[in-house]
């Protein structure tokens, strides 16, 4: 009897660390990450899609022309299987970024909205487009709104059983940096010569860190080259980035080298239109980035030629400005790679993450 017993709890012993063996095991068939870099015609609005279906929409770009993005927003969502979007971040308060934000409201539906606290510097206010524009946005979140700060994370559901890997989303700035950075210089550097403090809102936008397992991802709004000087001098705040969603479309107000230099990214995507960005000082130290395989962007701009564009495959929509293609990363939690396309059926090219 007391054989048999020993065998019983010898066996229940083996299963119980079995079980536990397979709830730690890797998921194999979890749904990818998938960040969406939407054509708002050089305005601004990301969609991230979590393995645990969660959804993140970063801006909703411009209210005009009437419907174009948000028809966009929501034909990504549907690709993507989003019936409804969790978290609704607003940079900042400029008409690229918030404009659409009344009609999206009533075209699906809204959980959280997610803003810096405060509205843009008085100077800002006083315009005609934000006159214009804030009501509608008042008037979409009810004025329920929370206010991201420095230091804050977007609070993801992350999978319990730990078969999936840890996904956090990180501000790293908004108003202010951590430690009350207010956009001046506040550590010069050789060689680097300082911008004037920039009084718009696009200093103070909300800035994000994306991590899922090894996968970083860096989109910072439209933060201009003091701040990003501040995120990464004389310490790197933000550590090397697999990919990097190119700030403020990639004019030369912003994407200071020495952000580049800190980011090394291995892909950069410029939610750019057919005039505005990627401008040739930006375009050419992006270039010359040892870490950099591939530059995507959303338009070709006619602006600069050679020098502020990428090669037509990475570029998402090269011959119909109006055609509205979005550009499409997807992170496979067991795979040391991630997946960058061209609309969901178009060509991928695979990426190691570092």
């Amino acid at each position: 009897m007391r054989r048999i017993l020993i065998i019983i709890l010898t066996l229940a012993l083996f299963l119980i660390a079995a079980g536990c063996s397979t709830l730690s095991q890797p998921d194999t068939n979890a749904r990818p990450l998938e960040i969406y870099f939407l054509d708002m015609v050089g305005g601004g609005s990301t969609l991230i899609v979590t393995p645990l279906g969660e959804s993140v929409l970063i801006d909703t770009g411009s209210r005009e022309p009437m419907h174009r993005d948000v028809d966009r927003i929501c034909r990504a969502c549907k690709d993507a299987g989003v019936e409804h979007i969790d978290y609704l971040i607003t940079t900042h308060f400029h008409t690229d970024h918030f404009g659409g934000i009344l009609e999206l409201s009533k075209r699906i539906p809204i959980r959280r909205f997610i803003d810096k606290g405060v509205p843009p510097p008085p100077h800002e206010q006083n315009t005609d487009w934000f006159r214009d524009l804030y009501p509608l946005y008042v008037q979409a979140t009810k004025g329920q709104t929370q206010a991201l700060r420095a230091g804050d994370d977007i609070p993801l559901k992350n999978d319990p059983t730990g078969a999936i890997p840890p996904i956090r989303l990180h501000c790293v700035a908004a108003e202010k940096l951590i430690d009350g950075f207010d956009g001046d210089i506040d550590a010069p550097v050789a060689g680097f010569e300082p911008k004037e403090p920039d009084t718009t809102d696009n200093a103070r936008s909300i800035a994000l860190v994306l991590t899922y397992g090894r996968f970083k991802f860096f989109a910072g709004g439209d933060i201009t080259s003091n701040v990003e000087h501040h995120l990464t001098h004389p310490v790197n705040r933000i550590g090397k980035v697999d990919l990097y969603q190119v700030t403020h479309h990639g004019l030369d107000q912003s994407n200071n080298p020495l952000l580049l230099e800190a980011l090394s990214p291995t892909v950069c995507v410029a939610m750019n239109g057919p005039k505005k960005g990627i401008q040739p000082r930006t375009f050419r130290d992006l270039k010359t980035l040892p870490s950099v395989k591939a530059i995507y962007q959303i338009h070709y701009n006619t602006q600069y030629g050679d020098e502020g564009n990428t090669s037509p495959e990475f570029i998402a929509n090269s011959d119909d400005p109006q055609e509205g293609r979005y550009i499409k990363a997807a992170v496979h939690s067991q795979k040391a790679a991630f997946e960058v396309s061209i609309d969901s059926a178009g060509p991928t090219n695979t990426y190691k993450i570092q």
